[in-house]
């Protein structure tokens, strides 16, 4: 597979969308529900992660390492100590990272979505569920742009967070 793209790397938004893409340095593509507030019951054999209350099936202490089990949906959630996720529900797996935020007070899952290769023109999205799609491309300047191999219309802009916050 070919090398990513070192302009690529980095967390990215879309503006208007509450979503984040991240971009890793080995060319996995993540995408990301905005953090949620995390906090620990009885001594960490409960944890509250944004709405719903995961309990502890193996590992222990006030900490998202070990394995879980949602009350309301039943998935089964395992947190890594070196920052993966796996969820299993409904007959299928997912698998991500993961991330403590606010001092320990909100937890981040991005869950890996594709693997993408990059050539300096051309960038092709392998996505986990299989298959391929292969796009035009340019990064500057933290604007990623998507475009349409045959046309060269925009068919997406990626913004990275700090360029978002600019004005003018």
């Amino acid at each position: 597979m070919t090398a990513i793209d070192p302009d690529l790397v980095g967390v990215w938004i879309v503006p208007g969308e509450h979503r984040t893409y991240e971009v890793m340095g080995d060319g996995s593509y993540h995408i990301a529900d905005p953090e949620e507030p995390l906090q620990f019951e009885q001594g960490g054999e409960v944890m509250i992660w944004g709405p719903r209350r995961h309990v502890r099936l193996e590992g222990s202490g006030t900490t998202p390492v070990g394995r879980w089990r949602e009350d309301a949906s039943g998935d089964e959630w395992v947190f890594q100590g070196d920052a993966s996720y796996s969820v299993t529900g409904g007959g299928q797996t997912d698998i991500g990272i993961w991330s403590l935020r606010s001092n320990g007070a909100a937890l981040w899952t991005r869950e890996l979505n594709a693997q993408l290769a990059a050539n300096g023109a051309e960038i092709t999205f392998h996505p986990i569920a299989g298959g391929s799609v292969t796009f035009g491309y340019t990064v500057k300047d933290g604007v990623w742009v998507l475009l349409d191999r045959q046309t060269w219309a925009e068919l997406a802009r990626y913004v990275s967070p700090a360029r978002a916050g600019r004005t003018g």
